[in-house]
């Protein structure tokens, strides 16, 4: 019976997924055949050129803006949460999951801008002018502000949970703060897990596929980005593969 309710979900599936792939491969084909006609008569060349230049250029300013406007809304959640927590009567759940969620925003604030910085810092430096040397200024200033504003979010966190431990300067925080949450935590910390695995399993393929198009229409080594996407995808399906083997065998 288990048999043939297999084949059966498989008979089901299969021509979905068949036509999933047929029609994947009619529009990659006409987007291959587009960027490989882009490749010709320096189209692409042209528009490559541009591109670069205009990001090397602005990349430090970029980095800047985006530094400030970010550090600036984290200011505001940090301030909106604490203003919720000091004004709490110590009944109402509502006001401490509002503060909750401010200080959540602030950190996501934080990690992303901390990315946009590494990549404008990045592109800054292939321009070798003076906005390269500020954007050094820049990205040093940057991220010590964004990892003192984590220490204040994630400070203020615990002392609305006294039972949380770790600090950010701690290179272990992330395992102690991991160990301090309870089980319902722990949970949730667990579907957020689960649930950034797959999304970056699907950007994996896709990103693959974009850069595979990219090289056609324009002169660059295909080599390293390809490397860099299926290195970082395979160590994302291993290491998460790996701790549910050691997972199941510990229960």
């Amino acid at each position: 019976m288990e048999n043939n309710t297999v084949k059966k979900d498989n008979r089901k599936a299969l021509p979905k997924y068949l036509l999933i792939l047929f029609v994947a491969a009619i529009f990659g084909g006409v987007l291959g055949f587009a960027a490989g006609w882009i490749g010709h008569d320096n189209i692409s060349e042209v528009i490559a050129t541009a591109v670069a230049d205009g990001l090397t250029a602005a990349a430090p300013w970029a980095l800047l803006a985006t530094s400030v406007v970010s550090l600036g809304l984290i200011l505001w959640l940090f301030r909106s949460a604490k203003a919720l927590f000091t004004g709490w009567d110590g009944e109402d759940d509502d006001i401490m999951d509002r503060a909750d969620e401010k200080l959540n925003w602030a950190l996501l604030l934080t990690a992303s801008q901390f990315v946009l910085d590494m990549f404008f810092f990045a592109v800054a430096q292939s321009g070798h002018n003076m906005t390269a040397l500020w954007s050094v200024l820049f990205f040093i200033v940057s991220a010590f502000a964004l990892v003192f504003a984590q220490q204040k979010v994630v400070d203020l966190t615990r002392r609305m949970n006294p039972e949380k431990k770790g600090s950010v300067y701690d290179v272990k925080f992330k395992k102690k703060w991991f160990e301090s949450c309870d089980e319902a935590e722990q949970k949730q910390i667990g579907q957020a897990a689960y649930k950034a695995f797959n999304v970056v399993s699907t950007a994996c393929p896709i990103l693959w596929g974009v850069l595979l198009l990219l090289s056609y229409a324009f002169d660059f080594d295909l080599l390293m980005p390809v490397f860099t996407v299926c290195l970082l995808w395979l160590l994302l399906q291993v290491s998460y593969c790996l701790e549910c083997i050691r997972l199941g065998k510990r229960k």
